[in-house]
């Protein structure tokens, strides 16, 4: 027979409501010797708590969902492992949902988190901007905290990011600096990340006194393919018009690379190479990429934090939070 609340609390000699409060890990009206006995009893028996009653019991689910734009995308995992570690560590679950890089997925995800009665939400948007997924969880006042990509949400929203524009300037000024012809490869010309990256881009032409009039300059999907696509657009009749390429994410670098190698190119002998992300991949292809490393871990773990924060009533003190990217050198720059 299944062991209840009445079982433990009659084992231990208190209320139901003491046992509860032992389960919600609630400070209020149970000393330590009362709630180690309690404790003690639980895991004797193996007592396993239904998280359905606790939810209606407590208004609370433990629960936290997450969205994000394209689970293939080997940049995503990283972030992921920083949310779980940081919610793990206060007993709540994650549902991870991917929107397939279709706002109309992302919307129907967000209503059923809010049917799943989540206690927040982590959202890292496939939109370019968002005037209507917003009501489902202001409608039901649910917390949620912005990962990654930033869009036009109210005012009052919380975010976690990287400096984009600051990567994105590292990594052009390193190949500037070499005296090198840029070609600068793009993702999806709407997206807040694009715009930064493009932003960081211009900041290092201006620098060194140049124009967009210097660079060839393609847009991709973030796919590897479309880095490879995109690179093919560049070529010039009969002279190849850049010796760098700067690519506003690894896997379009790689595809870049790809390109350049079928056309006998030698990267970095003739062409030099810089992506963004330092995903895994980016270690492991030949050459090894240079790259620009967001601290994607950290980003998860801060924005689940700021969520338990926010679900637990206390919004913390810095309503947005923005993490330097580093510039990790390897073997498709120069080592000059």
């Amino acid at each position: 027979m299944k062991t209840t609340i009445a079982d433990i609390a009659r084992e231990a000699g208190v209320s139901k409501a003491t046992v509860s409060r032992v389960l919600n890990e609630s400070l209020d009206g149970v000393g330590i010797e009362t709630r180690l006995r309690v404790k003690g009893i639980m895991e004797e028996r193996r007592y396993e708590p239904c998280g359905i009653a606790r939810g209606l019991a407590t208004g609370k689910t433990r629960s936290v969902g997450l969205i994000v734009p394209d689970i293939a995308d080997p940049f995503f995992p990283l972030l992921i492992r920083g949310i779980e570690a940081a919610l793990g560590s206060h007993g709540y679950g994650l549902f991870l949902c991917d929107a397939h890089l279709d706002p109309k997925k992302e919307r129907e995800h967000l209503r059923m988190l809010a049917e799943k009665r989540v206690d927040g939400v982590i959202l890292n948007s496939t939109l370019s901007d968002s005037d209507g997924p917003w009501d489902t969880l202001d409608q039901r006042a649910i917390p949620y905290v912005l990962l990654d990509r930033m869009v036009e949400a109210p005012a009052s929203a919380y975010g976690v990011f990287a400096d984009n524009r600051l990567g994105a300037r590292m990594a052009t000024e390193l190949l500037l600096t070499r005296g090198r012809r840029l070609a600068f490869i793009n993702g999806p010309a709407g997206l807040s990340i694009s715009k930064l990256r493009k932003q960081g881009v211009e900041e290092a032409l201006g620098a060194h006194g140049l124009t967009w009039e210097a660079v060839r300059m393609a847009n991709g999907d973030y796919s590897m393919e479309s880095g490879e696509r995109a690179l093919e657009t560049l070529w010039e009749p009969g002279a190849l018009g850049f010796d760098a390429v700067f690519a506003a994410n690894d896997r379009m670098a790689i595809g870049a690379m790809r390109a350049l190698q079928r056309r006998g190119l030698l990267v970095p002998d003739d062409v030099e190479v810089v992506g963004f992300d330092d995903i895994e991949t980016a270690r492991l292809v030949e050459p090894p990429l240079t790259t620009v490393a967001q601290p994607a871990f950290e980003m998860g773990r801060q924005a689940a934090q700021m969520l338990l924060d926010l679900i637990s009533g206390n919004p913390p003190s810095q309503q947005t939070i923005v993490l330097e990217p580093t510039l990790v050198i390897r073997k498709t720059t120069r080592q000059t």
